[in-house]
């Protein structure tokens, strides 16, 4: 790479993924990308994550959160310590992931193409096979015969998975932060489509090549929450389309949640009642704070939350200046 190559700030989600943490180091360390800077995000682990990292990976930037944060939240109050390090992208990346040789520069070279391009993701292989893995198969199926002739071109997409995403700086000042409210599940979807809605293209590359274990890096064994976490952010997700009228994506939600209850009914009764619980707790607050919502996710400064928390919270941790 050039001298002139931008910077790129790969942030590392991690909360207790000790195990995970050295896969994804070593790929960073052997990528021959030169301009890079890695920061672990660390949601307030209990393992320690932080102590290998200080001991064993001193070129890695520790932003300890004061709690855990989730996936929003604690990107959100990272990124202005990236910006001020000088990057020119950022990379949110999953714990549970790895790389392939070259792809930061495939990325790389590809977001230089065209001042356009805000977001990025690679082509994903399965963890332990050099196969397509679900989400390409299940998200970009007409994706895999460029990702298995190593096609140079980018390839459309609405949205790229946030287990390894790259967004510019300028889409990102554009856009602003992640939206809290999704937390985790779809929130990488609403980001995607919130710069299409402001003129950027989201481009997969199928040179660059990825690997993510997937559900690796939640651990808490609550898949029970979890599925109505990922049910309840689809009905917001339904509601927040800036293509649209509110008007149109409530109308869109409300066709979602009576396609459910008809699916379920009567034979699975349980789910019958979750849904009608997350669909009305999920009206109510929207609702509720809906215009000051749909304003603030357009800010630069973290939206509307229920986190009283600002980036002086974070604790930095720094091997490579000054801590």
């Amino acid at each position: 790479m050039d001298k002139e190559a931008p910077t790129l700030g790969i942030l590392i989600l991690n909360r207790n993924g000790k195990n995970w943490l050295s896969s994804i180091y070593e790929c960073l360390r052997k990528d021959n990308y030169k301009t890079k800077r890695v920061y672990l995000v660390d949601n307030a682990s209990e393992d320690d994550s932080v102590k290998l990292t200080y001991d064993e990976y001193p070129e890695v930037t520790i932003l300890r959160m004061p709690e855990n944060l989730g996936y929003c939240m604690a990107y959100n109050l990272a990124m202005p310590y990236v910006l001020a390090d000088g990057c020119d992208w950022v990379i949110w990346a999953n714990n549970d992931v790895r790389i392939e040789p070259n792809c930061l520069s495939e990325l790389t070279a590809i977001g230089q193409s065209d001042s356009k391009i805000g977001i990025l993701g690679p082509a994903f292989l399965g963890w332990d096979k050099d196969e397509p893995n679900y989400y390409m198969l299940g998200n970009h199926p007409y994706a895999i015969d460029a990702m298995k002739s190593n096609s140079p071109d980018p390839i459309e997409v609405e949205w790229v998975e946030g287990s390894f995403l790259m967004v510019s700086r300028r889409c990102l000042e554009a856009v602003g932060p992640l939206d809290p409210y999704l937390n985790f599940y779809w929130e990488e979807a609403d980001f995607c489509r919130r710069a299409r809605h402001r003129g950027w293209r989201v481009v997969l590359v199928p040179r660059a090549l990825g690997r993510h274990f997937g559900g690796g890096s939640l651990n808490d064994g609550n898949s029970s929450g979890l599925n109505c976490l990922r049910e309840r952010n689809y009905y917001i997700y339904k509601l927040a389309n800036p293509f649209q009228s509110f008007s149109r994506n409530l109308f869109d939600a409300i066709h979602l949640f009576l396609v459910n209850i008809k699916q379920h009914f009567p034979t699975q009764m349980p789910l019958v009642g979750s849904h009608i619980r997350i669909f009305s707790e999920v009206i109510r607050d929207i609702c509720a704070i809906y215009q000051k919502w749909a304003r603030d996710r357009s800010e630069i400064h973290p939206p509307i939350s229920n986190i009283n928390l600002s980036v002086e919270d974070v604790k930095v941790i720094s091997q490579r200046g000054s801590s």
